[in-house]
């Protein structure tokens, strides 16, 4: 089984909260428009596991070894010891950085910047690809050979992406508009950990006040406050709604007295000034 579709329809941000929120298992690939992206591969493999992105392997690495070239191009593998490894690549049912570590072969510290350098930085670069295909198939193999073991849920990995991304032109039409509001979905935020500038906006995700007034209130940019939104709803802590108009300040002062009935009476009916008048000179006659 498989879902696949255009990264025009859907960005790769909304893929990525999709498989998180499935807690999915299987191999996401994304096809850049060689048209648009030349610089990149033909086609990029992310392997997710319950929600968790495990690697991302460009398709031109020959055989799946991706993995192992990086280690040896730090020089942290021999040569002999790339060559022992090289038939167990294809039965590994383990990540092959954990099978390395336990093997001391390799450190915490030198699988945690393999991760950076294969996870997090080729999935900055993918989020600059606004037109290609994608396909998530949960019936593919996963590539252990390719995995250092690390890996971090849909929605983080998301939210690094975003927060690099220079060039927002290709998802400006996802963008909430100025005179929208956005609203909280939830409490809490769920354990997703945000920077200053996305808790600011969060917290005033309250429906009340459009895009340009919180801007104003945080000091940024308007068209920041757009992207921040957009980072927010895509991972499903937001939505963006229509502003509601604000209510007036109550002045206690305008407010018309309850009139009172001394000596029964319907009390909702008030006493005209004539009437008080017409008494007042009766009163004094009679005195």
């Amino acid at each position: 089984m498989s879902l696949a579709g255009y990264l025009s329809e859907y960005s790769l941000a909304e893929i990525l909260h999709f498989v998180q929120e499935g807690n999915k298992t299987g191999l996401l690939s994304i096809e850049p428009d060689r048209g648009l992206n030349r610089s990149l591969s033909d086609v990029y493999y992310i392997a997710c596991q319950s929600g968790r992105i495990m690697s991302v392997v460009p398709g031109n690495v020959s055989q799946h070894h991706g993995l192992i070239k990086l280690m040896e191009q730090r020089r942290w593998l021999l040569p002999e010891k790339v060559a022992g490894l090289e038939p167990q690549l294809a039965i590994l049912r383990q990540p092959l950085g954990t099978h390395l570590k336990s093997l001391n072969l390799i450190t915490a510290e030198q699988l945690t910047l393999l991760y950076n350098s294969q996870v997090i930085a080729t999935t900055c670069k993918l989020f600059e690809v606004h037109h290609g295909r994608f396909e998530f198939n949960l019936q593919a193999p996963l590539l252990y050979s390719e995995m250092t073991g690390l890996s971090l849920n849909a929605n983080e990995l998301a939210l690094l992406g975003m927060r690099m991304l220079k060039d927002w032109s290709g998802l400006e039409a996802k963008l909430p508009a100025l005179d929208s509001a956005l609203q909280r979905l939830s409490a809490e935020l769920g354990g997703i950990r945000l920077d200053t500038q996305e808790l600011k906006v969060w917290n005033l995700a309250t429906c009340e006040l459009p895009v340009t007034k919180i801007a104003e209130q945080i000091g940024l940019e308007s068209q920041k406050v757009r992207q921040i939104g957009f980072r927010l709803s895509s991972i499903g802590l937001v939505q963006e709604v229509s502003a509601e108009p604000s209510q007036p300040p109550r002045n206690e002062a305008m407010e018309a007295p309850t009139p009172v009935c001394v000596g029964g009476g319907n009390p909702q009916v008030p006493v005209s000034a004539s009437f008080l008048s017409n008494l007042m000179g009766f009163l004094k006659k009679k005195g």
